[in-house]
């Protein structure tokens, strides 16, 4: 409970630095800077809610290794009972084979004996040829047919049967050795479970300890987003007094475009040794006040008034706007922003990240996922964005997947700006957040080290000052230096030396999906090269910021590092929503559907419209078992039926994004079932590709929200 303790008071001194919040005074130069962190009354506070994200990411982490061992050794001990059977059996089947060999051969060798023919058997051949028979001495033919059949095949009976036996002896010694190794596994598997048993003890009782204190901090989150929001807007404000001050006439953005042709009184403002287009500066009063266009200024100006609206998916206000409606709120009636935010790419000049400046449209994404939000820019390294993760329209952190930054008032590129083709799995990373489920396609993957050469070690999510983020990003193997490091699925190679690791791989698998192999003593692949599951691609050892040698192995979503180990075990995983762990989500950011089911809002609103299509077709309540499922009873869940249920952490039902249901949909190819089939889907609701008939888990009655309507 000191935990507890420590996090009660923790919750103690936010609400002091929340009531003791001023306003920043500004900063004599206005310009951007990365170096000026946000206000600490956000950040350090803002911290103890993703402490208790971090700690309930390890948690899962630490259960994810257990059962995904218990898992395997499992899989080994049924594998191994089962050689071990059918060894047996194949033993006995040989048994049989040689005692029939012997006792030909002993009814051969008592004819001989008693009729008098010669043999070439020695006495003891001899006698043990006739232990199978001794009682049955008169089961012998008459003389003649006696004598034919020893002339020729005493002799290689006896052979046949001592090859026989040897036979039946090895075939026995297997099946002994197997026998062995199956009792041996199923002892492992069963300690293992007994570990896992406790595990989901220990984590039932760390994530209920958690779920108050999450509550608390969620709504001290929503607190610090304002706060952060009125200091970003105090910010500006600031700035546009000064500019009044100063007596600045706003110019037109024709007017800025060109720094060697600026009106007179104005001069460029340089970054980097480079004049920045479509700004300029003035000096007064010995200080150099930066001068935006009246269009950028009036543009800024509509962004802050959205924050705070709710968003909506691809909403465009006035109640509620989507990641693209926001930003095309804000720069019209100057510009108005194509429809999808890949079409906003080619259309306006881009600028160097380093000459960023208030105004200027953010596009996110990847190359390889193409773009999936946009924003606007303030200073600070902060932007205005409607985000799906947050709910609203806030001002927010500019993330590490920025692609571009663009600005309107420059008008279109001097050369041709071609955006990253949008794939299918670009909508799952919309507008800020990541995607709740993510499917590899391949099964299982590959593990980055081969089977016995590492340990498990520091876990995804642990905290600690020696990470930047404070939190650990990857899940670490200590080995030895020189381990094999193998690529744990198809991808693209990207090799890179960063302080931190030394020397990295980086393996671009399509899709918003990478992976990350870091310390590496050796690597052996090159950039732009083409590798596949398994391929080796590098050696473990202790470069960069390590305290020996291990493999550092991270997986990200659309640039968002998310917890390796159930795409390990599984090939899959669900990952991060609003912020929150699997499971771990408060009850007040979800919303109640009736007898006491709740889901995520927009599935909840979806399942709504559903269950109300369903009552005027069936005349009845759409019937339902399960829907929100917390970690804590995943985990119970998972104890009770290990081979049905999901690894717990990454089952959607920790998203609130997924229900079991009743009354006829429960079975394939009823009334009701068959109606889902047809209609679920234009109000957001799937039925699971691995939940269809003829897979390894049929269940006609689980449903997912999936991408849901727009009209």
């Amino acid at each position: 409970m000191d935990l507890g303790k420590r996090r009660g008071l923790r919750f103690v001194a936010i609400g002091t630095l929340l009531a003791a919040v001023a306003l920043p005074a500004y900063a004599d130069d206005p310009t951007p800077t990365t170096s000026e962190p946000p206000p600490a009354s956000v950040t350090d506070v803002n911290r103890s809610l993703e402490q208790l994200q971090a700690e309930a990411a390890a948690v899962q982490a630490d259960f994810a290794k257990a059962t995904i061992a218990y898992t395997k050794a499992l899989k080994d001990a049924q594998a191994a009972e089962s050689a071990a059977k059918k060894a047996e059996a194949t033993a006995s089947t040989s048994k049989g084979r040689s005692d029939e060999e012997r006792r030909k051969l002993g009814l051969l060798t008592a004819q001989a004996y008693q009729m008098g023919i010669p043999t070439v058997m020695g006495t003891e051949s001899m006698l043990w040829s006739l232990a199978p028979v001794a009682e049955n001495l008169q089961e012998i033919a008459d003389r003649q047919t006696a004598i034919v059949q020893l002339g020729s095949t005493q002799v290689a009976q006896y052979n046949a049967a001592m090859a026989a036996e040897s036979e039946s002896n090895r075939l026995k010694a297997d099946a002994t050795t197997k026998r062995t190794a199956a009792n041996e596994a199923a002892a492992k598997a069963q300690e293992l479970s007994k570990q896992v048993q406790q595990k989901a003890a220990d984590a039932s009782a760390a994530m209920a300890d958690q779920t108050a204190d999450l509550d608390v901090a969620s709504g001290i989150s929503q607190q610090l987003q304002t706060v952060r929001d009125a200091q970003a807007l105090a910010t500006w404000k600031a700035y546009l007094a000064e500019l009044t001050a100063a007596k600045i006439t706003l110019p037109a953005a024709a007017l800025l475009k060109n720094p060697a042709k600026l009106p007179a009184g104005l001069a460029p403002l340089t970054r980097r040794g480079g004049a920045v287009p479509g700004v300029a500066s003035v000096s007064t009063t010995g200080r150099t006040v930066r001068v935006l266009s009246a269009e950028t200024i009036r543009a800024v100006d509509q962004a802050f008034s959205l924050v705070g609206k709710p968003y909506g998916v691809a909403a465009t206000g006035p109640d509620k706007y989507g990641c693209l409606g926001a930003a095309r709120v804000a720069w019209e009636p100057y510009t108005t922003l194509p429809n999808l935010v890949g079409k906003v790419y080619p259309d306006y000049q881009a600028v160097p990240a380093a000459q960023i400046q208030p105004g200027d449209l953010l596009v996110m994404g990847s190359r390889s996922l193409g773009l999936v939000h946009i924003g606007v820019a303030l200073d600070n390294g902060e932007m205005i964005a409607a985000d799906e993760s947050k709910g609203a329209v806030v001002v927010t952190g500019v993330p590490d997947n920025l692609y571009a930054a663009l600005r309107p008032t420059l008008g279109a590129p001097a050369k041709p700006q071609v955006a990253p083709a949008a794939t299918s799995d670009a909508y799952a990373f919309r507008c800020g957040n990541t995607a709740t489920s993510y499917d590899v396609g391949s099964g299982s993957w590959t593990w980055p080290l081969p089977d016995g050469t590492y340990e498990i070690g520091t876990p995804f999510g642990q905290s600690g000052s020696e990470w930047s983020s404070g939190s650990h990003t990857g899940q670490d193997f200590p080995a030895a230096i020189g381990t094999p490091v193998r690529a744990v699925t198809s991808g693209i190679v990207r090799v890179e030396h960063p302080a931190w690791a030394g020397n990295l791989v980086r393996i671009d698998h399509g899709n918003g999906l990478e992976t990350l192999y870091a310390h590496l003593s050796r690597v052996d692949v090159t950039d732009g090269q083409q590798v596949t599951a398994g391929q080796q691609i590098g050696a473990v050892g202790d470069k960069g910021n390590t305290t020996g040698p291990h493999l550092h192995f991270e997986v990200r979503l659309g640039g968002d590092p998310v917890n390796p180990m159930p795409f390990l075990a599984t090939g899959s995983a669900s990952t991060g929503w609003g912020g929150y762990s699997n499971g771990m989500i408060p009850a007040s950011k979800l919303c109640a559907i009736g007898s006491g089911h709740m889901l995520r809002c927009d599935a909840a609103t979806a399942y709504q419209k559903l269950a109300a299509a369903y009552r005027a077709q069936f005349g009845k309540t759409l019937c339902i078992t399960d829907s929100y499922r917390s970690y804590a009873s995943q985990v119970s869940l998972y104890q009770r039926k290990p081979s049905l249920a999901a690894l717990p952490g990454t089952s959607n039902h920790g998203w609130g994004v997924a229900v079991d249901l009743c009354g006829g949909i429960d079975k394939y190819n009823t009334p009701q079932y068959l109606w889902m089939k047809a209609n679920a889907p234009a109000y957001g609701w799937l039925h699971p590709a691995w939940a269809e008939p003829g897979r390894n888990r049929e269940e006609p009655w689980h449903w997912e929200f999936g991408q849901p309507s727009t009209t």
